[in-house]
């Protein structure tokens, strides 16, 4: 069984240091919000919460391989998914559930919204996490899902391919 409360903690840890030292006083932060983290949970395999802070709201995972999508369907939309590496947490996904929380009027309200989103970004987090391990190779898992059993390649950018930003083990 993953535990999921060692990555909460990095995570809460860096996300007090990160608004003591850079957003405390200032103008983004809304300063009626803490920062807090909700919804910790396992999805599949994969270490989840959803982060409150004084400038945004996000849903983290923690897959034990490093793999996730570049896009996390939560609640029939999609959201860009971001590989994040930071010394005090490691290597973890991110996706900006709520970009702009300057306009709730507490923590309370906050907290409510992160906690609407922790069950639909867990169940996200873990259908990907299934596919993902369950099939291993792409032409498979194109086939699995009803697809042809040809997979076009996606297309290519300054930054690399969506599924190379997504796939840490395959290049640019």
């Amino acid at each position: 069984m993953f535990n999921p409360v060692p990555f909460a903690d990095k995570v809460r840890e860096h996300f007090e240091r990160v608004h003591d030292e850079i957003f405390s006083g200032d103008p983004a932060a809304n300063p009626s919000l803490d920062v807090e983290v909700l919804g910790i949970s396992v999805a599949h395999d994969t270490p989840v919460l959803v982060l409150v802070a004084p400038w945004t709201l996000c849903g983290l995972a923690e897959p034990p391989d490093g793999r996730l999508t570049s896009t996390l369907r939560v609640r029939s939309r999609p959201y860009p998914a971001l590989l994040n590496e930071v010394d005090s947490i490691g290597s973890y996904w991110s996706i900006v559930l709520i970009p702009d929380v300057s306009t709730y009027l507490g923590h309370d309200q906050a907290r409510a919204a992160a906690l609407e989103f922790a069950e639909p970004f867990r169940t996200a987090v873990a259908k990907v996490r299934l596919e993902l391990t369950q099939v291993e190779d792409e032409t498979r898992r194109a086939l699995l899902k009803g697809r042809s059993a040809k997979v076009s390649s996606p297309a290519r950018t300054p930054f690399g391919t969506p599924d190379a930003a997504a796939d840490p083990s395959q290049g640019t």
